[in-house]
């Protein structure tokens, strides 16, 4: 087990988070409750090049006539993002949002992969009820659809958490 999978590992159970190991893997999994769905997550470590990654998997499927409004969406929130970014999986129709980082060697910060995590579930939770108005247009009147538009309604956005 490589010192980055290790604190990977210490990073969810102290976080309390639930988590099951993909044996013979260095990858965890978890589902997150978030404002607007349950979220599946994934992070896979490569310990020897010190870089892990964090994937979080929208529950929603797109069917093929819907994928080019719904890339016109990912396309537009990722120009915005400052870290990570969302990739549709043409062939499935799987939505995915991804952010990597790479550690420098023995500086493992528990709190950095903490905050990956957090990202790849709040950014997930802010696209799905997008995708979802998107996924629920009928056929006929995609040509319809403003996607620039449909992203302006804040009526769609989770609530902002108060501080603390």
């Amino acid at each position: 087990m490589s010192a980055l999978y290790a604190t990977a590992l210490n990073t969810f159970k102290e976080m309390g988070w639930l988590y099951r190991e993909v044996p013979e893997h260095s990858v965890i999994e978890a589902d997150f409750e978030a404002h607007h769905t349950k979220i599946p997550l994934h992070v896979q470590v490569f310990g020897e090049t010190h870089i892990i990654t964090v994937v979080s998997n929208s529950t929603l499927q797109v069917p093929p006539s819907h994928r080019l409004p719904v890339c016109e969406l990912l396309m537009r929130t990722n120009k915005d993002l400052n870290l990570g970014n969302f990739e549709l999986e043409w062939e499935s129709g799987q939505v995915m949002f991804r952010v990597t980082n790479v550690f420098p060697p023995n500086r493992h910060d528990a709190r950095i992969i903490a905050s990956l995590v957090h990202s790849a579930v709040a950014e997930m939770d802010r696209l799905t009820p997008f995708l979802g108005e998107i996924i629920q247009t009928p056929k006929g009147e995609l040509l319809l659809l403003k996607v620039a538009d449909l992203m302006k309604r804040e009526d769609l956005l989770p609530p902002v958490p108060e501080a603390e």
